[in-house]
């Protein structure tokens, strides 16, 4: 099986670059701050500093886990959908469905192993650097020494593993629940039914989120306000990010407007495509949803912390800028990178699709229009979500922080969420229309006799 599992990871490391590259950045990220955490332990423990790199590294650590677990999960979940024929055809010619799920959930574990290896040879190499910056910046107190941390290094590596296994294990499960000639006769046909175990997922985070609104709501203070509000707005997008294909269709024909609008031939070819492709476009706009949802949580979470203490002093007020920067950055990278290798996979995937629009007339620049309105209807979908999650967000905020402001709140940042919208559409765009460009080059009659 082992044999079998490699030959299968060096024919698909194309399709498997995304998990690598999240792995990679997730466990260098893990080691890191694990690193930093072991020297200040090792140096103060059980005191002020070790409490404020637990502080650190679970804040840090913690979302950016969250992020690459939903990336991972996204990314093998394309990849185990595109493998409908190949998973079919094994199961016809007398492989049973353990033997299938243990050869990808091989291979997932492999592919994590391999960027959470290398990974925590980085995030070792720069744990001394960071652990510096961080003491410069005052984030930590001086004290700690920089050095190689073999927990830490676990840490990284095995984190990896953690989130790609359970990852692969949800993906494969569709797959292998539609019978082998089903999947092999209409590999390309769209089942209309929704998934039972992300209907019991998604209503168990709705229940999560609301547990986690009254358990706040049972304390006072304002830092205990902004926290149950972040908690459910981080159940929240969980629980839509699982439901997006239930609830895309409708949100993708919103979305379709504008192509409908101004574009007659292509935009209209656009929503149409769309809209007869849910589990796609749910796919392609998760990473969006997560990444606008997220930044939006972090920001105005900050900007209202801000606006309600106002005993913070000038210097406690640049190290929450810092820290903020510190959580902001690898959060903003993940989902850039889960955006574009997202819609990447998406794109690569309809090969033959854009192959038989060639043969029957359509040119490149057509094709190109139409992806580019696709492309507006990812980012418009994953924005409307994450607009209508941010819009609860907020108004759960504003009621339960009102009675601890003792001044008229700041406005909320603005000009870094619309930074935030622009550069989801920025990056949705250059996702669809780059490797479409790249698939077009291929000679439509050799598209079309491809395997997929």
């Amino acid at each position: 099986m082992l044999t079998l599992v490699l030959a299968s990871v060096r024919t698909r490391l194309g399709q498997y670059a995304g998990v690598v590259l999240v792995s990679f950045m997730s466990a260098g990220l893990l080691t890191l701050l694990a690193s930093v955490l072991d020297r200040v332990h090792r140096t103060d423990p059980g005191h002020g500093a070790e409490r404020a790199a637990q502080s650190l590294l679970g804040l840090v650590g913690g979302t950016s886990g969250f992020a690459a677990m939903l990336l991972v999960a996204n990314t093998l979940a394309l990849v185990a959908q595109q493998r409908r024929v190949e998973i079919g055809t094994l199961r016809v010619v007398g492989a049973t469905a353990s033997q299938i799920r243990a050869q990808i959930v091989g291979e997932a574990a492999v592919v994590a192993l391999l960027g959470g290896t290398a990974g925590g040879v980085a995030g070792s190499a720069a744990a001394g650097t960071a652990l510096q910056w961080l003491i410069g910046h005052g984030v930590l107190p001086s004290g700690p020494q920089a050095g190689f941390s073999p927990t830490g290094f676990a840490v990284g590596v095995l984190s990896t593993v953690v989130i790609a296994v359970p990852a692969a294990l949800a993906a494969v499960r569709g797959p292998l629940r539609t019978s082998p000639i089903d999947a092999v006769r209409d590999a390309t046909v769209e089942r209309r039914t929704f998934p039972v175990g992300r209907t019991v997922a998604a209503v168990a985070t709705l229940a999560l989120a609301w547990a986690a609104w009254d358990h706040y709501g049972r304390k006072n203070g304002a830092h205990e306000a902004v926290n149950g509000a972040m908690a459910l707005c981080l159940m929240l997008l969980i629980a839509a990010w699982l439901l997006l294909p239930l609830v895309v269709r409708p949100v993708a024909f919103l979305s379709a407007l504008p192509g409908r609008l101004l574009s007659r031939c292509t935009g209209r070819l656009a929503a149409a495509n769309s809209g007869a492709a849910g589990r796609r476009v749910a796919a392609m706009a998760g990473p969006v949803l997560l990444a606008a949802g997220l930044c939006t949580m972090l920001l105005c979470g900050n900007a209202v912390s801000q606006a309600a203490d106002t005993t913070q002093t000038a210097v406690q007020q640049q190290n929450n800028a810092v820290g903020m920067r510190i959580l902001m950055t690898p959060l903003l990278v993940y989902t850039a990178v889960g955006i574009l290798n997202t819609l990447l996979l998406a794109t690569r995937q309809r090969r033959q699709e854009f192959a038989a629009l060639r043969l029957a007339g359509s040119t490149k620049a057509q094709l190109l229009r139409m992806l580019g309105w696709e492309s507006v209807v990812v980012v418009l979908s994953g924005l409307l979500v994450a607009a209508l999650v941010s819009t609860v967000f907020l108004a759960g905020l504003s009621a339960r922080i009102a009675p601890y402001l003792t001044m008229a709140p700041a406005a909320l940042p603005w000009g870094a969420l619309a930074q935030v919208a622009a550069g989801c559409a920025g990056l949705g765009v250059l996702g669809v229309l780059v490797p479409g460009a790249w698939v077009l080059r291929v000679r439509p009659v050799c598209a079309v006799r491809s395997a997929e």
